[in-house]
């Protein structure tokens, strides 16, 4: 099913981890890799997109500061910058307390145009971020640490990002992509405004009517810089040739792209040449691609498929199959908004409505693991104290009685008068148009109609119902998670500052004691104490049960043996930029 990004760690670049696939034969670059998404990226612009498909893509043509180390401590490396940031603690003066990080850009570091990057793109890119109108509210949030960004007066290679608190993520976020200001901002607009003028929610808002931010975010947030491939440019290895809404995407390497000169560093490896990136919605048509050849690598293969590929010798002449354990959770996410839910004991009922493991054993063959928490089972932070919401009608419908939900009409479902109104316990249930998402619905369907819930499965594109939860236009929907290698920032996901439309929180859950936490977690940089506070917060968000956790999946994966590639346990679960041909 398809999984949206909603900025889990929005910068960060994948991970490898090591479960290299054994291949023979000589191993080189060049030729094309043909791969598949399931839907269209939203956007293609780095800052506002807001899907995973987007991210793929997005992921191959533009470039940070930092890259990541492929070893288990996932420590950053240098990308664009010489080396990582040197950060020192600001002792005195206006931002005493704070931190200062100093970078310095590769002097061979060059835009598609021939120009150098220089820190006025990153400054560029800054103040992109905090612009009010510029769609991009889940990840602002993140900058709420930033006081400004100066640049060095005799050196435009060098800068320092100026933080005005602790906060253990600063090196993550301040180490993001970077933008080119020539082309996203030809007329130099931004450059009227400083960062510190715009380093609040209070001065934002105070520009909100600007006439020049809200003349740049039109054009920034326009359709030629999301999917025109006159318009997007980027400092990555590829880019976009040509892209034929719900067919396919081409991307080409840049033959004078900058990085072939650290071709030895793997943050700089690059070997198709040629990515053509297939848009197929359905799973089925996506397996008959990849049988004749059309596609050469597949990830998130359902259980069932994935059983019958094991037992086609055929097919494994030519794909390598391969299991992996994926950064990710599942959910119910429930509209607090909505007076039905707004009872605790109501969504506690709902949670134990839910059959997981009939869910597992149909869906998954019994591959999933059950999780109670948005930090995975395997991470040392993860709170494995949670008690399991587990299904039993029984105490559903027990905690349905305790509020109020009683059958008072004999039709089989429990009904309340709210605001002096009849109101039926109807749970409208969003899902993408998908097989597998369906047949999970059929079986939360029945669990609910035991307890007397009546459960209305509703199909959306997945487009629609990506706009429909921005707007908190839902009651419940179905929804996966992907999780940092390392304890990212619940801020996005559960702070009340982003329990707005675009938000993450698109739940709205929390409240002035959760935020407080959660800034706590924010500003903790010894990371045993911050473990103990975040496993307090998944306390919190287990007890009030917001969303109904389902599980970490399995990610089944099946790559071409025309290739050489590593399986990866962060989505997507693979490089694609490191697919190399075999000779």
């Amino acid at each position: 099913m398809n999984k949206r990004t909603l900025y889990s760690l929005l910068f960060s670049i994948v991970i490898l981890s090591t479960a290299l696939l054994s291949c023979k034969g000589k191993v080189k670059g060049g030729g094309t890799l043909n791969i598949r998404i399931s839907a269209d990226p939203d956007k293609l612009n780095p800052i506002t997109l807001t899907t995973n498909d987007a991210r793929k893509v997005a992921d191959l043509m533009f470039a940070a500061l930092n890259g990541s180390n492929p070893v288990p401590d996932y420590s950053l490396t240098p990308y664009i910058i010489k080396e990582n940031a040197k950060i020192t603690e600001i002792t005195e003066g206006e931002y005493k307390g704070g931190i200062k990080l100093d970078y310095e850009i590769r002097e061979d570091a060059k835009w598609d145009n021939g120009t150098p990057i220089t820190s006025n793109d990153y400054v560029f890119t800054i103040k992109c971020i905090l612009n009010p109108k510029v769609n991009c509210e889940p990840l602002r949030g993140y900058y709420s640490w930033l006081a400004d960004v100066v640049v060095d007066s005799a050196n435009p290679l060098k800068f320092s990002v100026i933080a005005n608190k602790k906060y253990y993520m600063i090196e993550d976020f301040a180490g993001g992509y970077v933008m080119p200001e020539y082309n996203y901002d030809s007329e130099k607009i931004m450059r009227k405004f400083a960062i510190k003028d715009m380093n609040t929610d209070a001065k934002r808002s105070a520009l909100r009517e600007n006439a020049d931010i809200n003349k740049f975010a039109m054009d920034f947030n326009s359709e030629k810089f999301q999917r025109d491939p006159a318009f997007i440019t980027g400092a990555g290895p590829y880019r976009l040739e040509s892209w034929t809404t719900g067919q396919e995407l081409v991307l080409v390497k840049k033959d004078s792209w900058w990085g072939i000169a650290h071709a030895e560093d793997r943050t700089f490896w690059a070997f198709p040449k040629r990515i053509k990136v297939k848009i197929i919605n359905d799973d089925n048509t996506a397996m008959t691609a990849m049988k004749d050849g059309s596609i050469d690598n597949y990830v998130a293969i359902k259980a069932k498929d994935f059983k019958e590929l094991e037992k086609n010798e055929t097919f494994k002449d030519k794909f390598n199959l391969s299991r992996i354990g994926r950064l990710g959770y599942s959910f119910l996410g429930i509209n607090l908004r909505n007076e039905k839910f707004q009872d605790v004991r109501v969504r506690k009922a709902m949670a134990h409505a839910v059959d997981r493991d009939k869910i597992n054993e149909i869906i998954s063959f019994g591959e999933s693991t059950k999780t109670e928490s948005f930090a995975h089972s395997t991470q040392p932070h993860y709170n494995k104290n949670l008690k399991a919401y587990e299904f039993s009608p029984e105490k559903a419908a027990q905690f349905l009685d305790e509020a109020g939900w009683k059958d008072t009409d004999g039709d089989g479902f429990r009904d309340k008068v709210l605001n002096g109104k009849k109101t039926q316990l109807v749970v409208e249930y969003k899902i993408p148009k998908d097989e597998t998402a369906k047949n999970q619905g059929l079986i939360i369907q029945e669990g609910f109609k035991k307890v007397g819930i009546d459960l209305k499965i509703v199909e959306k594109e997945w487009t629609i119902m990506v706009a429909e939860l921005d707007k908190h236009q839902f009651e419940m929907y179905n929804m996966g998670f992907t999780i940092s290698p390392k304890m990212s920032d619940p801020k996005q996901q559960w702070h009340t500052s982003s329990a707005v439309p675009g938000g993450s929180n698109n739940v709205g859950w929390g409240d002035a004691a959760s935020d407080k936490l959660i800034e706590d977690i924010g500003a903790e940089l010894n990371l045993e104490k911050r473990q103990e506070m975040n496993k307090q917060l998944q306390q919190r968000v287990h007890d009030e049960v917001p969303v109904i956790f389902l599980f970490n999946p399995t990610n089944r994966i099946a790559s071409s043996k025309k290739f050489e590639i590593e399986n990866i346990m962060i989505a997507p679960g693979v490089l694609y930029n490191e697919f190399k041909t075999i000779k």
